[in-house]
């Protein structure tokens, strides 16, 4: 049961006696930022659950911790809705208990120097709204939210920070991976959301949908209370536990591509289930660039939150998806589920300790690797949360298309948010602006003087092209949705959608290709579908129709290959070129002083819509990686097969042949 509000301040001076002997114990466990292999479970209990721990056995997670070695576990504590599934003191737990499950796994995870985190949720708590009511957001219509609390509420006060005391103090948990946050924040139409509103804008004319004008207005209003909610409850355990780590899911990820502000100890996040190769690629490179230790999480199996059965994937289904996210320097966990009476499937143990063996073998090769910069691909963050009809879920599928079509052209890239490319242009031989309709002023001069200053800018799509028509060499440009279109790339022809930006160029500006108007080579149109110009040093390079949208939809070839050599013709000195085949992603990377190529063999049916589930993987043969670099190696090793390769010279590179590639392998440059 809950507590009342002069038991709670009771409560808390107890549990502050223990507090300080925290970090001392946890000494001889990783802590998150050194953690690279993880396992999630958790169970969003339900406040019906009578057994509690029933056949939860010490022996069982000392075996799983045993075979499966992670660095941490996280476990169920509190999920979104809101029943605890340990006897808290601090809020709401289930119905019953055979034992104190938590207290168990704190006791194995110890004797294991395992570190051990809290899945708790955080802004979505059913339990806490339906007891209070008053705590809850309110939605447009007026009706309170079933499922969210209110910024403006006591709850953080009154429920959540005092259970993260509590889980600090009498549990001694190593930290908390806070769930049902960014991604679950929505508007908040309640008086005291308006009157702040109002108070802060001058506003009184209130939006309620997206469209409604100073709906933008409000989401950033929005996107400020979470960040003012994000600091306090980290400051708060921090100030009360200083070796407590926590994070909140999602944050200053994809869905909220800000600097990084709150003093969150990692950054973290489960991707999609579905398609989770290409995914877990895009998800990495967001991550990747913010300056703090990550890790993320696949999900062990399939479920798209519908009628499909929640499939449990195969160990090289999860290999296949942890690869991506190695092979950008990061950690990996992966998510199972909890029996309802919180204990571990016994099964489980086998497959991950497999798994573990797989990333433990490149771990050396690639964990907190950093990248060496090649091709930035701007997250234009401005542009997509104007555009977004929630507060943290900005329509980023043009940005992921675009990433996935420079990935399967084998070029490096990484995503450099707004705020960690200014100030870092000119590292970079190439940057690709994708499908945007906004770029800040300054940004856009800063694009501009990067290129008279030798850099390469590709910009995608009509609206990005727009903002550079002078630099373009565009005289005059018409937007056409009428007849077909299609472009070429390697001698073969392919169509696209009809939306196309139809340019005149004048003198300083060249076509790379043109637009066809049927599916014949004779069919050429008299508008460029990409064009080149120069600019003091460097060259500046538009794509006049939505490539990125185009590939997030619909794969093809042509499209692949006529980005690639857009690409091409404005770096064509790479430092790592990857030939052989289209199914395998490449990074490059240093760490301790070395030169990484990764390689990552995405070949198998995981973007199929019907895919619930594969166990094979084709392997990909006959690769030929020829590396430009001002010394020659003297070695190149193929890691962790251990495996020398002979390294041939031609026209001043250095040329290297791995005639398989299973899964994820990398060379180690010397």
């Amino acid at each position: 049961m809950m507590f009342s509000r002069s038991n709670i301040f009771i409560f808390l001076a107890l549990i502050n006696m223990a507090a300080q002997a925290q970090t001392t114990e946890r000494n001889h466990k990783p802590r998150r930022a050194d953690s690279f292999f993880g396992v999630h479970f958790d169970l969003h209990a339900s406040e019906d659950i009578t057994d509690a721990g029933r056949s939860l056995t010490y022996a069982m997670v000392d075996t799983f911790l045993t075979k499966v070695r992670p660095d941490f576990i996280q476990i169920d504590c509190k999920g979104h809705p809101g029943i605890s599934s340990y006897p808290t003191k601090a809020g709401f737990h289930v119905n019953g208990f055979e034992k104190d499950p938590l207290k168990l796994f704190r006791e194995v995870t110890e004797k294991n120097g395992v570190a051990l985190y809290m899945h708790y949720s955080g802004v979505w708590d059913s339990k806490a709204v339906r007891e209070h009511p008053a705590w809850a957001m309110v939605n447009a219509n007026g009706e309170r939210s079933t499922r969210l609390t209110s910024f403006f509420s006591p709850y953080l006060d009154s429920l959540m920070i005092p259970q993260l005391k509590e889980l600090s103090s009498v549990y001694h948990v190593d930290g908390a991976w806070i769930d049902g946050e960014c991604w679950a924040v929505e508007p908040d139409w309640g008086q005291a959301s308006l009157n702040r509103f109002t108070r802060e804008t001058g506003i009184t004319d209130i939006p309620r949908k997206p469209g409604d004008k100073y709906y933008p207005e409000f989401l950033e209003f929005t996107r400020e209370l979470f960040r003012e909610h994000l600091m306090k409850y980290i400051d708060a355990i921090h100030e009360y536990d200083p070796g407590f780590q926590v994070t909140s899911n999602w944050s200053y990820s994809s869905l909220m591509p800000e600097k990084v502000a709150a003093n969150v100890d990692f950054l973290s996040g489960d991707v999609t289930p579905q398609n989770g190769v290409y995914r877990s690629a895009f998800e990495a490179r967001c991550l990747a660039s913010q300056g703090k230790p990550w890790d993320l999480m696949a999900w062990g199996f399939s479920w798209d939150g519908g009628e499909m059965p929640m499939n449990i994937k195969s160990a090289v289904q999860l290999e296949q998806e942890a690869s991506e996210i190695m092979a950008m320097g990061g950690g990996v966990q992966f998510y199972f589920q909890q029996n309802r009476d919180l204990s571990i499937k016994p099964w489980i143990a086998g497959m991950m300790a497999d798994i573990g063996k797989f990333c433990r073998e490149r771990q050396e090769f690639c964990h907190k690797a950093v990248p060496v910069p090649q091709i930035a691909l701007l997250y234009p963050a401005a542009s997509y949360q104007r555009n977004a009809s929630t507060a943290y879920a900005g329509p980023t599928g043009k940005l992921q298309g675009a990433l996935y079509s420079i990935l399967d052209g084998q070029h490096p890239v990484e995503i450099r948010m707004e705020h960690n490319l200014t100030g870092k242009k000119n590292s970079y031989p190439l940057i690709i602006v994708p499908e945007c309709d906004f770029l800040d002023g300054a940004m856009i001069e800063e694009m501009k003087d990067y290129v008279k200053n030798g850099g390469n800018l590709l910009l995608i799509g009509p609206d990005a092209s727009l903002m550079f028509t002078e630099e373009l060499g565009i005289e005059s440009a018409e937007r056409s949705q009428s007849g077909p279109a299609f472009i070429t790339a390697g001698g073969r022809i392919g169509a696209i959608r009809p939306e196309i930006l139809k340019t005149r160029l004048g003198p300083a500006a060249t076509a790379l290709s043109m637009f066809y108007d049927g599916s014949d080579f004779r069919d050429k149109s008299a508008f460029p579908s990409a064009s080149v110009a120069s600019i003091g040093k460097g060259k500046i390079a538009g794509i006049y129709f939505n490539a990125g949208t185009l590939y997030s939809e619909y794969r093809n070839f042509v499209l692949r290959d006529f980005i690639s050599e857009v690409i091409d013709g404005l770096m064509p000195e790479k430092i790592a070129e990857v030939t052989g085949s289209s199914l395998v992603h490449v990074a490059l990377n240093r760490l301790g002083g070395k030169l990484y190529v990764s390689l990552v063999n995405t070949a198998g049916d995981h973007m199929g819509k019907n895919t619930i589930g594969y166990d094979e993987i084709p392997v990909v043969n006959n690769l030929t990686i020829r590396l430009k670099l001002p010394v020659s190696p003297s070695k190149i090793i193929l890691q962790p097969e251990g495996k020398e390769l002979k390294i041939s010279r031609s026209n001043g590179f250095s040329v290297v042949r791995v005639p398989e590639l299973s899964l994820y392998s990398i060379l180690e440059v010397l």
